[in-house]
């Protein structure tokens, strides 16, 4: 423990009077006058004390049941208060204000109203909570579900998650090839398609092609013309220019790209910034890195690859939670066996990439004998619980997913518009 006499040189107060066994606690006041006018258990900080040195005097002042605030000022108070909270886990009190009777300081009081208008500030004295802690008998519940939530599109997946939740971070994993950047680029879609604005860090995709990749699925199968390559014969499929036209006008202002052109577009503090404006600007609710492998992380010297992914990971998980944003992540799995599904172990990084999660997701491809083309395999769901896996159909026409015994042909909200039902 620190020496009294090393305290006096950080907190001024009269060594005769102090006694941590009275019921009184510890008197902190905002002057040295104040200090004295109450005497017994009395300090206030040195003037040339910094307040960072509080943290040498934790000991000498949880003697004290605990800590009064005894001034009138609300500058001094907020100060006091705040730098006590920040440097010392001691139970405050802080005087109401309305008990110094118009009085701007201790020494005021004892002078126009007496000594036991001083003892009486202690009565009625307020209780200050510690940041950082929560009583849970007061967080309100506005709703048993969640109201801000986007839908995946996909029911049964819907069904076992309860949608994508707002202050949430979703990992997707899967091997190469298997469709989770063409899956997640319908789910920005759905987002769009309920009134969401969506935002992208495409690290393999230029927007050209990201676009020329979400069209189709956009248009659905309805509004796509054939377009044979005339070199290869290969088929493929585009919306018409009518539909092009009245898709630009959906999109507009509700679906955002990093600009990969740039030199720094890879550069984590620069996609967080990016994000940041987003949301600040239009008000971006939906967010997907795509992936993580292509980003270029800070602190990979100090920190290794995989402590740096935690720590951009991190970073996406506070963001989601300080705008009440759902963030989708992907992360390529270890090379695994190919006979088994996917666990959170798989993916490639730090294992606490999946820790931090709150969903974890991983895309297969189905095999050629399957009655289906794909299966969502739900590795981790925080709010659900469900480990279940989600069988899919394909129609590679339009790129769109669907529940396995539906169909590819759901209408988004820009057809609506452009035939006049909108």
């Amino acid at each position: 423990m620190t020496s009294q006499s090393d305290i006096s040189l950080l907190l001024t107060f009269r060594a005769e009077m102090i006694d941590p066994s009275l019921p009184t606690g510890l008197w902190w006041c905002a002057t040295p006058e104040d200090a004295a006018a109450v005497g017994i258990n009395a300090v206030c900080k040195n003037r040339y004390a910094a307040w960072e040195d509080l943290a040498a005097c934790t000991e000498f002042i949880t003697q004290f049941c605990y800590v009064f605030v005894a001034t009138p000022n609300d500058a001094d108070r907020e100060e006091i208060v705040g730098q006590l909270q920040k440097w010392v886990p001691v139970t405050i009190l802080v005087a109401d204000k309305a008990a110094f009777r118009g009085n701007e300081s201790v020494v005021e009081l004892l002078d126009n109203a007496g000594p036991k208008a001083v003892e009486s500030l202690l009565f009625g004295a307020l209780d200050v909570p510690r940041p950082g802690l929560i009583d849970l008998s007061q967080v309100e519940m506005d709703a048993p579900i969640s109201q801000n939530r986007m839908m995946s599109g996909l029911v049964p997946l819907d069904y076992c998650t309860g949608g994508f939740r707002g202050g949430e971070l979703s990992v997707w994993t899967g091997r190469r090839g298997e469709g989770k950047s063409t899956l997640l680029g319908q789910m920005l879609v759905e987002s769009i398609n309920q009134n969401r604005t969506v935002c992208a860090y495409s690290g393999e995709l230029p927007a050209r092609q990201f676009k020329r990749f979400v069209l189709p699925q956009i248009a659905g199968p309805r509004n796509l013309v054939e377009q044979p390559d005339p070199r290869t014969g290969r088929m493929e499929y585009a919306p018409s220019k009518g539909a092009i036209q009245a898709i630009d006008q959906w999109l507009e202002g509700s679906f955002l790209l990093t600009d990969l052109r740039q030199s720094n577009a890879h550069d984590e503090d620069n996609i967080l910034r990016l994000f940041e404006y987003a949301y600040r600007r239009y008000g971006c609710s939906v967010y997907l890195v795509d992936n993580i492998m292509t980003a270029s992380l800070k602190g990979e010297v100090e920190l290794g690859h995989y402590g740096a992914q935690k720590a951009f990971t991190q970073r996406l998980s506070a963001f989601a939670k300080r705008h009440d944003v759902h963030v989708h992540l992907v992360a390529h799995p270890r090379k695994a066996g190919e006979e088994r599904g996917l666990t959170a172990d798989d993916v490639a990084g730090a294992a606490e990439i999946t820790n931090l999660a709150d969903n974890v997701f991983s895309v297969e491809r189905a095999k050629e004998s399957d009655e289906v083309d794909s299966r969502i395999r739900i590795i981790k769901a925080r709010e659900t619980g469900s480990r279940e896996v989600i069988p899919l159909m394909f129609d590679t026409k339009s790129r769109r997913y669907y529940d396995a015994g539906g169909n590819p042909t759901k209408r988004y909200s820009w057809e609506a518009a452009r035939d006049g039902h909108g």
